[in-house]
């Protein structure tokens, strides 16, 4: 019996050191494949100082417009639709508070906006 049990516990020793030894054993490093090169266009670069949104509710468009109009940049309706005139009115006041010149919404122009 002595034996058996002698017998169990090497092999479940022998077991569990296999199993750490695997777990610690590091997958084999892929090899590197050939290098790829991507050419960024300008326009679709991340800008680290603003947000891109994919679509900005009504009321946000709204309020730069307002906020463009107090500027007297946009004659306009204040709908809340972005139209050719918004756009011409951000560009203006992105030029003229040194801004990169989109003529897109931003969280920093609309910050800007709001506050003045």
């Amino acid at each position: 019996m002595i034996r058996k049990l002698a017998f169990v516990a090497a092999v479940v020793a022998a077991t569990l050191s296999t199993n750490a030894l695997s777990a610690q054993t590091a997958a084999p490093a892929a090899k590197p494949g050939p290098a790829m090169h991507v050419k960024l266009d300008s326009s679709t670069a991340a800008k680290p100082s603003s947000t891109h949104h994919a679509a900005w509710t009504q009321s946000q468009i709204k309020e730069a417009q307002q906020g463009l109009a107090k500027a007297g940049l946009y004659k306009g309706k204040v709908s809340g639709a972005m139209n050719a005139d918004t756009r011409k009115a951000l560009r203006a006041y992105q030029k003229q508070n040194k801004l990169p010149v989109t003529g897109r919404l931003d969280d920093t122009v609309l910050a800007r906006l709001k506050s003045a």
